[in-house]
């Protein structure tokens, strides 16, 4: 099995916030805003008790891997 794609991407921003799941208030998540290109800028959240390095690199590999199945995609309405 060949390994994944390798991308860099850009940690533009990262914000502090309540969480906002009635089971989780008083908790906090982060929202990071990052970069694959100088088109493409997404926010992922996730929750402050889950946050590293690797786990961030999961989620952002999981997101870009749904977008992939749809940029590009012709919808007929």
């Amino acid at each position: 099995m060949a390994e994944a794609e390798k991308r860099e991407i850009t940690i533009v921003d990262i914000r502090k916030v309540p969480a906002r799941e009635p089971e989780r208030w008083g908790r906090f998540d982060y929202l990071i805003t990052y970069q694959t290109d100088p088109l493409h800028t997404y926010i992922i959240r996730v929750p402050e008790e889950e946050f590293s390095e690797e786990k961030l690199k999961e989620l952002i590999r999981k997101e870009l891997e749904e977008v992939k199945k749809w940029v590009g995609r012709k919808l007929v309405i």
